[in-house]
Order: structure tokens, then C-alpha cells, then sequence
């Protein structure tokens, strides 16, 4: 009998090379998963977060996470915010 090694990772859509492939970065070690883009769900995006499955450390299948890629997209959103009002008060603090 042999016994698989099955495991749910988080991981964001890092880019799209060649219109092709998907480069996944796991969230925990930050390691490349290249996989077909053709393998992912419909409409999958680069900046987008999936729950995929591994089995051996194999890709099996991956599902979107829209509560984390909106969380994540809100918490840029934040920071992005911030940091255009701090270089509007450096500006009015220059004049």
C-alpha cells in the first residue's frame, strides 16, 4: 500500500509567463510553483490567491481564494493611501 502525502497550500498568481504558464509563490516558503495556466481556475490573474492542491508535491488542482486576494488588495489599498497623502504633505510642506 502507499501512502500519499496530500496538502491544501495557499500561494498567489506571481506572474504569467508566455501567456502559458502560471508562476505560483507558495505563501509559507515563498518557493515557485510553475504550472500551465490552463490547469488554474477560469479568469485566473496574476496578484490572485488560490488554494492549491498537492498530492506528493505534485500540483493536483487549485481553486480561487477571493477572501484573501480581497483582503490583500484592501491592505495595498491602505498602504498605497497612506503614502500618497504623506508625499501630498511633503509637498505642501516644501512650498
Amino acid at each position: 500500500m502507499r501512502i500519499t502525502k496530500k496538502q491544501t497550500l495557499s500561494a498567489v498568481i506571481d506572474r504569467i509567463e508566455d501567456g502559458v504558464t502560471a508562476v505560483l509563490l507558495v505563501d509559507d516558503t515563498k518557493a515557485e510553483l510553475h504550472v500551465p495556466l490552463q490547469d488554474l481556475p477560469l479568469g485566473s490573474a496574476e496578484g490572485e490567491w488560490l488554494l492549491v492542491e498537492l498530492e506528493d508535491d505534485v500540483f493536483v488542482s487549485a481553486r480561487l481564494d477571493v477572501e484573501k486576494t480581497e483582503e490583500v488588495r484592501a491592505r495595498v489599498r491602505k498602504k498605497r493611501s497612506l503614502l500618497l497623502e504623506r508625499m501630498a504633505r511633503g509637498r505642501r510642506d516644501r512650498s
